[in-house]
C-alpha cells in the first residue's frame, strides 16, 4: 500500500509539475504585451447611465460575426460617394454627419465638412459635430476587451465596415469612440468564448447560416475579411417597415430574422434579381407582411418571440416607398453594386 501511495504521490506530482511547465512554457513564447494591449486590459467597465468610452482605430476592432448586408454597406458608400460629386452644396455629408453619430456627438455642424476630398481619416480643419464625443451614448457601438487586449466588436460591424473601405479604403487607422460592455481580458481564450457564446455576444454562423469556430471567424473588419449575408441586407430594408428593434434589443436581433426569412420557399433571393429595384421593393414587402402577419408570442428563431424582435402590426407602407424611391436607400445601394467590377 505504502508503495502505491508512493507512486500515485509521484505521478501527481509529475502532472502537476508538467502542468506547470507547460503553462510557463506558453507564457515565455507568447510575444510579450504591448503598453496598448496593458491599458486596454486595464480598462474599466462602466454603467448604463454612465459607460465606459473607449477611443480605438479601426484596425484594432475584431469581428463576432463572420458576416454582414453587404447591401446595407453598399447603400452608404453609393450614398457618399454620390454626395462627394457635388459636396460643396451638400451642407451635412452623410460620411461625416454618420461619424459624428457613432462617436455619439448627434449630427456634423451644417457647412463644417462639405470639401471636395475630405476623408474620414483626414477631415476639413473646420469639421465639427452638434455634441461632445460622448454625450448620446445610445448612438455608441460596444466592445469587449478579451485576451491579451484584443478589442471584439459587438455591435456596429456595418457602420465600420462601412467607415474602413470609404475614401478608397484610406480609413483604416481612424480612431473612433466606442462603449466598453464588458473585459473579459482575464479570461483564457476557451473562457472567453465560453463567456461570449453563454451571453449572446458572439454569433458564428457564415453568409450560409453554416455554424463556424471562433477561431474562424475574421480577423477584421471590411467587406474583403467579412463575408455577404443577403438576407441580413433584405432585414435592413425592412427595418421601420415590418419592424422596429425594441428600447433593449437583444444582441445579434437582425441575424434572427434573417435565419426566419432564409427558412422561407418564396422568399429565396437565389432566384430574386436584386440590381432589379423593382424585384428587389416587392420581396421587401414580402418579408415585412411575413413580419407583421406574426403573433406577439409566435417564436421566430433561437427561441426569440415575434415581439422580442419589434415586429410591426402593419406594413408601414410610407417608408416603404421612401426606401424604393429615386433618392431611398435601395436605389444607392443596387446602383453601387452596379458599379463594383463583376
Amino acid at each position: 500500500m505504502h508503495v502505491t501511495h508512493t507512486a500515485s504521490a509521484l505521478l501527481l506530482a509529475l502532472s502537476v509539475s508538467n502542468a506547470a511547465w507547460a503553462r510557463d512554457a506558453a507564457v515565455a513564447t507568447a510575444p510579450p504585451l504591448s503598453a496598448r494591449q496593458q491599458a486596454l486590459m486595464a480598462t474599466a467597465v462602466g454603467s448604463a447611465a454612465h459607460p465606459r468610452i473607449l477611443q480605438v482605430r479601426l484596425d484594432e476592432l475584431q469581428p463576432t460575426q463572420p458576416a454582414v448586408g453587404y447591401d446595407q454597406v453598399y447603400y452608404k458608400l453609393g450614398r457618399y460617394a454620390a454626395e462627394e460629386k457635388h459636396i460643396a452644396d451638400i451642407a451635412r455629408p452623410k460620411k461625416f454627419a454618420d461619424l459624428c453619430e457613432a462617436n455619439g456627438q448627434g449630427d456634423v455642424l451644417p457647412n463644417t465638412a462639405n470639401v471636395a476630398g475630405a476623408t474620414l481619416a483626414a477631415p476639413p480643419a473646420g469639421y465639427r459635430c452638434k455634441a461632445a464625443v460622448g454625450s448620446r451614448p445610445d448612438d455608441m457601438k460596444t466592445v469587449v476587451i478579451g485576451p491579451r487586449g484584443g478589442v471584439y466588436l459587438t455591435d456596429g460591424h456595418h457602420t465600420f465596415s462601412t467607415f474602413w473601405d470609404a475614401d478608397g479604403g484610406r480609413n483604416h487607422q481612424l480612431k473612433v469612440w466606442v462603449k466598453v460592455s464588458d473585459n473579459f481580458s482575464a479570461l483564457g481564450d476557451a473562457a472567453f468564448w465560453a463567456r461570449m457564446r453563454a451571453e449572446n455576444k458572439v454569433w458564428l454562423k457564415n453568409g450560409r447560416n453554416q455554424a463556424i469556430t471562433p477561431q474562424q471567424l475574421p480577423s477584421a473588419i471590411g467587406l474583403q475579411s467579412l463575408g455577404d449575408d443577403p438576407y441580413r441586407s433584405l432585414v435592413y430594408f425592412t427595418r421601420e417597415i415590418g419592424y422596429e428593434p425594441p428600447e433593449h434589443a437583444t444582441e445579434f436581433l437582425e441575424f434572427y430574422w434573417a435565419d426566419w426569412l432564409r427558412g422561407m420557399p418564396a422568399l429565396d433571393l437565389a432566384r430574386v434579381d436584386l440590381l432589379d429595384r423593382a424585384a428587389y421593393a416587392s420581396v421587401i414587402l414580402q418579408a415585412a407582411q411575413a413580419m407583421v402577419a406574426l403573433q406577439p408570442d409566435d417564436i421566430v428563431s433561437g427561441g426569440k418571440r415575434a415581439a422580442d424582435l419589434g415586429a410591426l402590426d402593419e406594413v408601414d407602407r410610407e417608408t416603404l416607398a421612401a426606401l424604393t424611391q429615386d433618392k431611398g436607400k435601395l436605389r444607392y445601394a443596387i446602383d453601387y453594386r452596379k458599379s463594383l467590377p463583376r
